[in-house]
């Protein structure tokens, strides 16, 4: 038999309020959108690729590299990124930048996403001051 300081004896309806709030408060609780969690991940793919391309460090125009990252809805990559062959591991940042144009067609084809169609050509990349930078369009040199 409970003491009778016990809660449940004097207050019997005590337990069933305070379940029926906890429940009333995890039922307002807003669920995390998928798109946020997509988007989330990619930010998290593009952190790791800019860590991995870190400062770019090169000697010469023979240690740059560019790399195609994302995508558009209409296929081809939304941008690219100079990097060092030298101060990078290619293969791994060819990976991450793959899983981050996975990652962005399938979120943008669930959402039905378009876009311009616009080609985004590969521009190379220099070394430039010990870092390695993309190359500028023939239209702003």
């Amino acid at each position: 038999m409970p003491h009778p300081a016990d809660p449940r004896r004097t207050h019997p309806g005590l337990l069933v309020a305070l379940a029926c709030a906890c429940l009333a408060a995890a039922c307002q609780a807003q669920p995390v959108a998928p798109a946020a969690v997509a988007l989330a991940a990619e930010a998290d793919l593009q952190r790791r690729i800019d860590a991995e391309i870190g400062d770019a460090h090169c000697a010469s125009t023979a240690d740059c590299r560019s790399l195609p990252v994302g995508a558009k809805a209409c296929g081809g990559p939304a941008r690219w990124l100079a990097w060092s062959a030298t101060a990078s591991q290619g293969n791994r940042l060819q990976a991450l930048a793959a899983e981050l144009a996975i990652r962005q067609q399938q979120r943008q084809a669930a959402e039905g996403m378009m876009s311009t169609c616009s080609v985004v050509p590969d521009p190379g990349a220099r070394c430039d001051a010990g870092r390695c930078v993309l190359n500028r369009p023939a239209a702003q040199r």
